[in-house]
């Protein structure tokens, strides 16, 4: 391999390794984002069925003991339970939002 070669290996691979690192990062953020999402939702299925069984201070209280910056909205239509909860998102990307249903039994 000659010199000049070897140059343009160097600077190609200058070139590339910059837009390889913010690809990376930006697949990690989205998959840290989509992880939130899960979790958003697990919380909101968490809080309506706990408010069906147990009231809308207990379902709003269960969340806040498993995440203190998601935010907690419950609503009743009879016989549904409609809880929402909101995490901020992470960096750049738009706050969480989920829904979760219940049915209040008797």
């Amino acid at each position: 391999m000659s010199d000049r070669e070897r140059g343009s290996v160097t600077a190609e691979f200058a070139l590339a390794l910059p837009v390889m690192v913010v690809v990376v990062g930006l697949v990690l953020t989205t998959l840290s984002w989509a992880g939130e999402h899960l979790q958003a939702k697990d919380l909101a299925a968490l809080a309506a069925r706990t408010a069906a069984v147990e009231g809308d201070e207990a379902g709003r209280s269960v969340v806040a003991g498993v995440s203190a910056d998601a935010g907690v909205s419950i609503s009743r239509v009879s016989p549904w339970i409609h809880a929402t909860v909101t995490l901020p998102g992470n960096a750049w990307l738009p706050d969480i939002a989920a829904t979760s249903t219940a049915r209040v039994q008797g």
